[in-house]
């Protein structure tokens, strides 16, 4: 069997495990290796595996594979984590890098308050999936969907701390009018232009410690709802982060700390 060499990392609570793939030794289609290093049981364990890959447009290529194997679109605490793999491994070292996705092309950059400063290019269908019914039955204030990068349904609740985040985001994530599902955040207020976020993931198919475009989806949805501008700081379970943005929402840059746990190698 191949020897994996790969890091760990930490990015406000996702964890990720980081493999240079420059050489494409690993296919992102192997389902089966992924969901098994991602496994604590079988594997390492994590949120997601992240493959750096080459790139004859930009500094690299992001593959990102969820916990269940499959391959999807974007993360945003992914990027701040391979950015961060980046700037070890690549031999051109940047202040701002520039890779590849599924998505298109976008950048990180490092931040000297807030560690690493991801720039979101995409943000879409703001409100074109109508979740009001969904209210009564969650118990929520406000509600809003939107992609950033991937299916975000935001829900404003009320005593976070305490809602079925894991119920209720199951329910959310398995709804009709999502074909291909969608993830569920819920938030509350905690004082203007500052949240607490709970957040349920489609692909890891349970509640996560932070996620990075549901972080961004829901400061957005939150900044609509009260009028806020500029900036949001999140609360996550991981930790702190911060959501930027323009008024016309084309300057978006979602803000965090990102931790290396270790390295090593499996088979």
């Amino acid at each position: 069997m191949t020897k994996i060499n790969f890091t760990k990392f930490n990015a406000t609570g996702n964890d990720f495990v980081v493999i240079d793939n420059r050489d494409f030794t690993y296919r992102a289609e192997d389902r089966s290796l992924w969901a098994r290093l991602c496994s604590l049981k079988t594997g390492i364990g994590a949120d997601g595996v992240l493959l750096l890959e080459a790139s004859d447009k930009v500094d690299f290529k992001m593959r990102y594979i969820n916990a269940d194997g499959g391959e999807v679109e974007m993360c945003g605490n992914g990027a701040r984590a391979i950015t961060a793999f980046a700037n070890e491994v690549l031999e051109t070292k940047k202040e701002t890098y520039k890779f590849e996705t599924m998505n298109g092309v976008y950048e990180c950059a490092l931040d000297p308050v807030y560690g690493y400063r991801l720039k979101m290019t995409e943000l879409y269908d703001i409100d074109k999936i109508n979740l009001h019914d969904l209210d009564s039955k969650l118990q929520a204030k406000k509600s809003l969907y939107m992609n950033t990068g991937v299916p975000h349904a935001v829900f404003e609740i009320e005593k976070i701390l305490d809602y079925p985040v894991n119920a209720f985001g199951k329910d959310v994530r398995y709804d009709a009018r999502f074909p291909k599902g969608s993830n569920a955040n819920f938030f509350e207020v905690i004082s203007p232009k500052h949240i607490r976020i709970r957040t349920y993931e489609r692909g890891v198919e349970n509640e996560t410690l932070s996620c990075g475009t549901g972080a961004t989806a829901t400061a957005l949805a939150a900044a609509k709802f009260y009028g806020w501008s500029d900036e949001v700081v999140l609360e996550t379970l991981g930790g702190r982060l911060a959501v930027k943005f323009s008024k016309d929402l084309k300057d978006i840059y979602l803000c965090g700390k990102v931790e290396k746990i270790f390295t090593g190698s499996t088979v």
